[in-house]
């Protein structure tokens, strides 16, 4: 049943994403045009709709920080313009070879009785690694540059690069921005 149902819903799903993004010049890293990354953008539907169910993300690889690592909690942001939500991290994606179809990290939102929605996918490099890998450059995908983290940062980690995708849930904010004024914890 729920191969047909993405078997039915992914030329649908197709028609959206091609017909919304018009001419925003989204383009993937390494292709030419906004046609490539509205392909892209296609592809990473494609390949995380099945994470709408966490069993299906668990059976993946993905899963939740444990309990008193800063991102085992719901991500709001500081002046309450929106959250991230809960991040669920498949440490095998954890390379600085980006792939549009293997995000690092899925991004859930929590509803009134907690279960958890996906609505966003997140692209991770730890900086280090990225700088070793590709020299002094930046990452991108769909033709976005990756935010950049800083050090320190509010998650105790070592400095990274981060691109969100809200794929799953409109942002008023934008495709790529880091929060979602829609979204709450």
């Amino acid at each position: 049943m729920r191969r047909r149902w993405l078997r039915l819903a992914a030329p649908l799903l197709a028609a959206i994403l091609l017909g919304s993004m018009g001419t925003s010049g989204v383009a993937a890293h390494g292709a030419s045009g906004a046609s490539g990354g509205r392909w892209d953008l296609l592809r990473a539907a494609i390949a995380t709709a099945r994470f709408h169910s966490t069993v299906q993300a668990s059976r993946a690889g993905y899963g939740g920080f444990p309990d008193g690592v800063p991102l085992h909690e719901c991500i709001s942001s500081f002046d309450n313009s929106g959250a991230m939500g809960f991040h669920w991290l498949n440490g095998k994606n954890l390379t600085t070879d980006l792939d549009p179809t293997k995000p690092q990290v899925l991004v859930y939102e929590p509803d009134r009785g907690g279960k958890l929605h996906l609505v966003a996918l997140e692209f991770v490099v730890f900086k280090g690694d990225w700088v070793a890998a590709h020299g002094d450059t930046t990452p991108s995908l769909f033709g976005e540059d990756f935010m950049d983290s800083g050090f320190p940062n509010r998650y105790d980690l070592p400095e990274f690069f981060a691109l969100h995708v809200w794929l799953w849930k409109f942002n008023p904010s934008g495709l790529f921005a880091p929060f979602n004024p829609n979204v709450s914890c």
